[in-house]
């Protein structure tokens, strides 16, 4: 089973138009759970709000900000069972500061035939 975490962050009181400091932390925070990160990108929107995206070895780290509305939505999805989404959002979310936060937790059920090569369950 692979988990992915996405976060509706509301009523946030960080900078969500700053590319720069939202991929620092983003590296910061999955960096600590263990996760590698093999690329990254963001594109700014005009007037504001961008999205922004970690690739990971072990899959992928995106955040999209709607400044206007004080709202960010984070998708964490980390194929690696041992590292914890949740510690990635605690981490991320010190400089979002949300009022109030929403998880969706989606389980992915590994093929069988990939279970067996990658000793996943």
């Amino acid at each position: 089973m692979i988990h992915e975490l996405v976060v509706d962050a509301y009523d946030c009181a960080g900078d969500l138009n700053d590319p720069k400091a939202l991929i620092a932390a983003a590296k910061s925070a999955v960096t600590k759970v263990g996760a590698r990160i093999a690329g990254e990108t963001y594109h700014q929107f005009q007037p504001h709000g961008l999205t922004a995206c970690l690739i990971l070895q072990e899959s992928h780290f995106i955040v999209s900000t709607w400044p206007e509305y004080r709202f960010a939505v984070v998708n964490i999805f980390l194929c690696n069972e041992a590292m914890d989404a949740k510690k990635v959002w605690e981490d991320f979310s010190k400089l979002l500061k949300p009022g109030n936060s929403v998880f969706h937790q989606v389980r992915h059920q590994v093929p069988t035939a990939l279970q067996k090569k990658t000793g996943s369950k």
